[in-house]
Parts: C-alpha cells; sequence; structure tokens
C-alpha cells in the first residue's frame, strides 16, 4: 500500500516538475513590447525590437539607466532575425507581451504578406498587440522617439491609441487576425492605423526631449493607411478614418461639432451608437444601405438655444443627421473614387445578405465596389443639454 502512496505522489511531483522545463529567471530575460520591420538595404527586412528593462520603469529600482533598448538586425527572414537579434542584446527574448508592430512605409508599399506568416504562425506572439503603418518613415524611427509620461516608446503608442478609440475614435483597432481575414475575404480590403512624428525625429533620440514641455518631437496617430491585398496603396484623413469605424460600427464615444447658425457651432458628445449595413444587387448594381443611431449630450454651443423647448432639440438633432450623413458618405466615396478598394466589407455584406447576385461578381467586388449606390441614413437623439437648459448667452447685455 505504501509503494503505491509513494508512486502516486512521484507521479504527481513528476508532473508539476514538467511544467518548469524551459523556466527561466527574471534576470535573465527581456521583455519585448514593441516591434518594427522595415526594408533592409542589402537583405529584405530590418528587424528592430524594443526590449524593457523592467528595474527603470519601477520608480523604487530606477537608477538612471535608459528604460528600454532599441536594436536591429538586417536579414531575409524574421524567424531568424528574431533570434539573431541576441548579437546586440545580452538577455533571452520574450515576444509574448509584445504590444505593437510598426511597419515602414517602403516596405508596405511593396508588400507585407510574406513576414506576417511569421507573426502568425508563432506560438509565442500573440494576436493582441496594435499594428501600424510609419507614414513617410521608417518604423524603427518611431520605436525611439522619447515620452515624458510613459518611458517605453511602444507602451506608449498602445496606450495613446487605446485611449484615442475609446474617447474620439480614429484607431480602427486592428489586430494581426484581423488583417489576414481581410486577405482570405473576398469583400474586403485591410486598413490599418497610420502614426507619423511631428518634429524633429533626431531630437526625439535624446532624453532631453522628455523633460521639455513641448517635445522636439511626438508620435501622433496620423490617418488610416488603405491597402489592395498586401500593398500599402494609400492614407485617408483622422476625420475619415473615425468615419470609417462609424460604418464598422466601432465608435464607442465622440465628439463632433454641427454648425448650428452660420458661423456659429455646437459640441456634441456621442454615445450609445450602433451601426446596421443592408446590401442587395438590384440589375447587377450593388445598393447598400447604412442606418447609424446614435445618442447624445450637448457639450457646448456658441448659440442661443433654448433647449427647454421640444422644438429646439429636434432641430439640433437634424442638424447634427445631416453632418454625420454628409461626411459619411463623403469618405465613402472618396474610397470609391480614389482607390476603388472595399475597406468598409461591404462585399461580405452582400455576400451573406444576397450571395446568389454576388456570386457572380465576387472576383471583380473591387470594380463594382467603386460603381455601388451608398446611402446614409442617421438618427441622432440628444437625451441631455449639460446642468442647463437655457443659455446665458440670452442674458449677456
Amino acid at each position: 500500500m505504501k509503494r503505491y502512496a509513494f508512486l502516486a505522489i512521484l507521479i504527481q511531483v513528476m508532473i508539476l516538475l514538467s511544467g518548469c522545463w524551459d523556466q527561466r529567471e527574471l534576470g535573465e530575460i527581456t521583455v519585448v513590447t514593441g516591434m518594427a520591420v522595415d526594408k533592409g538595404e542589402n537583405d529584405k527586412y530590418v528587424l528592430t525590437v524594443e526590449g524593457i528593462n523592467a528595474t527603470e520603469l519601477n520608480k523604487q529600482t530606477a537608477s538612471g539607466f535608459a528604460p528600454s533598448i532599441v536594436y536591429g538586425v538586417e536579414g531575409n527572414s524574421l524567424a531568424e532575425l528574431a533570434y539573431k537579434v541576441n548579437e546586440g542584446i545580452s538577455r533571452h527574448l520574450i515576444y509574448s507581451h509584445m504590444r505593437t508592430l510598426i511597419i515602414g512605409e517602403e516596405l508596405a508599399k511593396e508588400g507585407i504578406i510574406d513576414f506576417i506568416d511569421y507573426l502568425e504562425r508563432n506560438r509565442e506572439i500573440r494576436d493582441d498587440f496594435n499594428i501600424l503603418v510609419a507614414r513617410g518613415l521608417r518604423g524603427a524611427d518611431i520605436l525611439r522617439v522619447t515620452y515624458q509620461f510613459q518611458k517605453s516608446p511602444s507602451l506608449k503608442l498602445h496606450t495613446q491609441l487605446d485611449t484615442m478609440m475609446k474617447d474620439w475614435g480614429g484607431d480602427p483597432g486592428v489586430r494581426m487576425n484581423d488583417v489576414i481575414r481581410a486577405w482570405t475575404s473576398s469583400g474586403r480590403e485591410p486598413v490599418m492605423a497610420a502614426v507619423t512624428i511631428l518634429g524633429d525625429p533626431k531630437k526625439g533620440l535624446s532624453s532631453e526631449n522628455m523633460k521639455k514641455v513641448t517635445p522636439d518631437a511626438l508620435v501622433i496617430l496620423d490617418s488610416l493607411a488603405i491597402f489592395k491585398e498586401d500593398k500599402l496603396a494609400g492614407y485617408l484623413s483622422l476625420e475619415d478614418s473615425r468615419n470609417y469605424l462609424w460604418i464598422q460600427d466601432k465608435i464607442i464615444k465622440t465628439s463632433i461639432t454641427v454648425e448650428c447658425a452660420e458661423g456659429r457651432f455646437m459640441g456634441l458628445r456621442v454615445y450609445n451608437t450602433k451601426t446596421k449595413i443592408k446590401g442587395e444587387i438590384q440589375g447587377g448594381q450593388p445598393k447598400i444601405d447604412i442606418n447609424i443611431r446614435a445618442e447624445a449630450y450637448v457639450d457646448g454651443t456658441h448659440c442661443n438655444n433654448q433647449f427647454d423647448k421640444a422644438k429646439t432639440f429636434f432641430e439640433c438633432d437634424r442638424c447634427a443627421e445631416k453632418h454625420l450623413e454628409k461626411l459619411i458618405s463623403g469618405t465613402v466615396k472618396k474610397v470609391q473614387e480614389e482607390y476603388e478598394a472595399d475597406i468598409f466589407g461591404f462585399g461580405e455584406v452582400m455576400q451573406r445578405q444576397d450571395y446568389k447576385d454576388y456570386k457572380p461578381i465576387e472576383d471583380s467586388w473591387d470594380e463594382k465596389f467603386a460603381e455601388a449606390d451608398v446611402k446614409v441614413d442617421t438618427t441622432v437623439i440628444i437625451r441631455r443639454t449639460g446642468i442647463r437648459t437655457k443659455s446665458f448667452l440670452n442674458e449677456v447685455k
């Protein structure tokens, strides 16, 4: 009986210990928080990683050294470069906590599908990082710009984009699997957020940049990058990027400015939005109906609106609806005319709702998308007006 008990305990201990076969001490590893992939000069790629120095991120253990190290190597395969980077970094690199992947513009124009295969295949790399394009720059330049509030440039970018998406929109929140799904779908082209450097990139390398009230260099969310297949085709403005999010039903909260009188404006804080898209093909012509519903409250106004009257609410609702319809329709038309790339996924809607008529035009969908009749209908309901209904502007003498 004792022998069986001993064997049972031994087996349990062996099972527990087997989970530690590849353990590493904290002093032996460096967590990679950001990665940049650029076109190489001699080989196909330059892989640049940012590895954090954990002791410098903690106020109690910080001793004045750099909070992270940024180092790059050149080669033809990311699978090899991910390990070759240790030619300049002493510790074993952990990629499972990567927060940002930045693709250089030059490489994005040539095509990115080859190296994305490595990222999707690697068991250590998760699909919860931001994937971005460095507009007019190399991705490595973005990783090297210092910042006051967060010592790690890639972590700063991740937080910045997340905050932007929750408070205003503008960041499409694209992850690696979103890009892959767009490539493998017949009715959608991929997009990514595009960032750039405001100021002098060279001055952004210095720690002095972190000490200035107005930094010499600052990484900003610039626009929306449009791809045709795996190649960068162009950019849309940040305003257009938010309009894209309206169509994708990804607006959490945002603020819009509506003209309430000639040369006078009213600010609305928008929340609780919902977008529905319907599509059908009539006589070979795609027809898309986009219905958007949103609630809002008045955040500020230049006009003498008296919100103690229902008529005022109704008039402001209509102004906001016309404003949104004009903006969103303009973005769709711009993409149709300039890019002929269905970034909105209208083809996927057609595939679900009118597959029989969609199938014959599936292979030429981008051309059909450019000719599609797209209508935008919005319903905006202003619920509140802040802490007052009557504006003091009427009382100003």
